[in-house]
């Protein structure tokens, strides 16, 4: 999922969000007397080493306190039996409401941080109506004071970020009112969307502001068009089919079986959740459904109560995240054309993206949610755990399901030097979506007479019903580089590259669906049900198309050297994901006449049921050492030929990783992918 450059139009885009956190050991919390330290809030980069300097009093601090749910356990408790078949409570939801009248924080401890805050000089800004957070603006200084710390600033990957220097302290009268204080540290500046265009030596995220085209020549579908590679023959082969352009629609319809389904997502609203706002994310998505012989789609955007009306950050640029929620948008609607879009926007520092979640869920304005965004690893503070996780409960309890990316850099082993899940992914109360590497092919004859503008001519074979899988593995993606070469053939078929690779096979990690093993939550009980006892929370759950070399293609407005306009592009990512599943519970919804809420328990229960509801992705009894692959072409441009053109064999499946697509239950793709009409109907039941 999700660290960050500006380079994501250089890539195969893949999105999916995440902060990096060096794990360091903690210093015992030490309160001064009259005062407790809340355990977990110093950020693990805010250490001695990273420290460079004093925060300037002045300078302003947006935070948020968050206040427990009351019964917590049977919150949790509730939420289980709301979403679990063969439970009395089965499909009885709370209201929000009643949830508040159960579990909220009281109004007296509301009071009380209110009262706090103001006594130390902060202006309170929001409360929501679930109590869940007393979010409140005000100066380092008065931070300090209140909290009992010294605020510092701290080098962290790439850039500086204030931090405590130690534990967070509250008034002892506070004890037992005040779970975690967010905002005080700037953790939050790194999160950023889990898609990646796949084209650099690291995954790279968010929207790029430069216009992206896929290199030519690119296959219209899996094996559409092969290239001879003699002096660089790999997994037993010398000849290896080119990289699509980007599934369409309806490709990655038929690919999970929806043109089968007599359901289209109507009557539901699926929200999701990002930073800032593009300008023309109507505009784009209704260009890119009359293209693609899609409706118009139904959008709504909105800005939670209480988010801060601050300048953006200079640390990141909002255009940078305009494709995150081009993209979401444009999934969704590809595989449920007839569902309600509601985009429900943060700052670009996504300092507000707990409220947007928060609000969501509060106010039910949604029965799906879709996030593409998280941290990477799990070496988080507690604050950040505390606030999602306990909102994700209030979401189950209600009847409203969750579908996150479980990250882009597959076991995180490149970042953290040992394997890690990312967070909020491993939370036991969301839907973690992980990713697949997809063959789609034509389900009779392949079609005739089509070249690269049928891509967007909506009534060519392209946008029409008739596609299939043919195959999928897991997706993690090892990049190594074929050599130009001045007899290579690439303008027109045949198709020949004359030269060797650039290291040896399968060449560099260059991203893959995040999976593991969670050190932080235990393993639910659905889970451990169907797939047997972990020693944590697995993640994935289940899977869908997230490889940038094989992804989905999205179209938005771009600048390019020659103007700003409309163009498409191919993306991956869990990012895409995501948002795919998302629109497939749209479609679950519809045929089950009513929200089936958060989906695990039925995704497990189908699962221990045996039969064809998912395809059992397992590269390992497949394929065996014969590893899929494909050649891409890249504009080293990222606009045309013009600039020169680069090559590299890209291997779906990467064994360098420790995450491997095997028979039955695995966390490289979970139980593995919807399966057409056979999923729906039992995860209808």
């Amino acid at each position: 999922m999700r660290t960050t450059t500006r380079t994501l139009r250089a890539a195969a885009v893949t999105t999916g969000a995440a902060l990096l956190f060096a794990a360091v050991a903690a210093s015992p919390a030490v309160a001064s007397p009259g005062r407790n330290a809340l355990p977990g809030s110093q950020p693990a980069w805010a250490n001695a080493k990273a420290l460079r300097s004093a925060a300037p009093a002045t300078d302003t601090v947006d935070l948020r306190v968050y206040l427990p749910w009351q019964n917590q356990a049977q919150a949790a408790a509730t939420a289980l039996a709301v979403s679990t078949p063969g439970s009395a409570s089965y499909r009885h939801y709370l209201t929000p409401q009643q949830f508040r009248q159960q579990f909220a924080p009281a109004q007296s401890s509301v009071v009380a941080v209110q009262q706090f805050l103001r006594s130390a000089g902060f202006n309170i800004v929001d409360t929501p109506s679930n109590n869940r957070y007393v979010s409140a603006e005000g100066t380092v200084a008065q931070a300090q004071n209140a909290f009992g710390v010294t605020l510092g600033e701290y080098d962290a990957y790439g850039t500086t970020l204030r931090a405590p220097e130690s534990a967070v302290t509250i008034p002892a009268s506070l004890n037992g009112i005040v779970e975690s204080v967010a905002g005080l540290d700037q953790g939050a500046d790194l999160i950023a969307p889990s898609n990646t265009n796949g084209n650099g030596p690291n995954q790279v995220h968010g929207a790029p502001s430069a216009g992206f085209r896929a290199g030519q020549p690119c296959s219209l579908w899996y094996g559409e068009k092969t290239v001879a590679m003699p002096n660089a023959p790999a997994y037993g082969t010398s000849s290896k089919p080119i990289a699509p352009c980007g599934y369409t629609p309806a490709q990655v319809r038929g690919l999970y079986g929806l043109d089968s389904v007599a359901a289209t997502g109507a009557g539901q609203t699926v929200a999701f959740v990002g930073a800032t706002a593009s300008p023309t994310i109507v505009q784009d998505v209704t260009k890119y459904s009359s293209l693609h012989n899609l409706p118009a789609p139904k959008i709504t955007q909105i800005v939670a109560p209480g988010v801060y009306k601050l300048p953006d950050t200079p640390k990141q640029t909002p255009g940078d995240f305009y494709g995150e929620e081009t993209l979401d948008a444009e999934a969704i609607h590809s595989m449920a054309p007839d569902a309600s879009l509601l985009y429900v926007a943060s700052s670009n520092a996504r300092q507000d993206f707990d409220a947007s979640v928060n609000h969501i869920v509060d106010k039910h304005l949604a029965s799906i949610l879709s996030i593409s965004y998280g941290f990477a690893g799990e070496a988080v503070p507690q604050g950040f755990i505390n606030s999602l996780n306990n909102t994700f409960i209030q979401a189950a309890a209600t009847g409203i399901g969750v579908f996150v990316s479980s990250g882009d850099s597959g076991d995180e082993v490149g970042n953290f030097g040992s394997p890690q899940v990312d967070f909020y992914a491993d939370s036991p109360w969301v839907t973690a979506v992980g990713g697949s590497s997809a063959s789609v092919v034509p389900t009779g004859a392949a079609p005739a007479g089509l070249g690269y503008g049928s891509v967007d001519d909506p009534s060519s074979a392209l946008n029409q019903n008739g596609w299939k899988r043919s195959f999928e593995v897991g997706w993690q993606t090892g990049l190594d580089a074929v050599k130009p070469t001045a007899t290579d053939h690439i303008t027109s078929a045949p198709y020949e590259l004359d030269g060797t690779f650039a290291a040896a096979l399968p060449g560099n990690f260059n991203g893959g669906g995040g999976g593991g093993v969670s050190k932080i939550f235990a393993q639910p009980s659905y889970q451990a049900a169907a797939v047997g006892s972990a020693s944590g929370r697995l993640v994935p759950d289940i899977s869908a198309l997230a490889d940038p070399n094989t992804g989905l293609l999205v179209g938005q407005t771009q600048t390019f050297s020659n103007g700003t306009y409309y163009d498409e592009y191919r993306i991956g990512g869990t990012s895409v994901a995501a948002p795919l599943t998302a629109g497939m519970a749209a479609v679950a919804n519809q045929l089950a006449g009513a929200p089936l809420g958060f989906l695990n328990p039925r995704i497990y229960g189908a699962y221990s049921a045996g039969g064809s509801a998912y395809y059992d992705v397992d590269q390992k009894d497949m394929f065996g050492s014969a590893l899929p692959s494909v050649l891409r072409v890249n504009y080293v441009d990222s606009e045309s030929a013009a600039g020169g053109l680069s090559y590299s064999l890209r291997t779906q499946e990467t064994p360098s990783q420790t995450l491997h697509s095997t028979k039955g239950y695995d966390t490289a793709t979970g139980v593995g992918t919807p399966n057409g009409a056979s999923f729906f109907a039992a995860i209808t039941k």
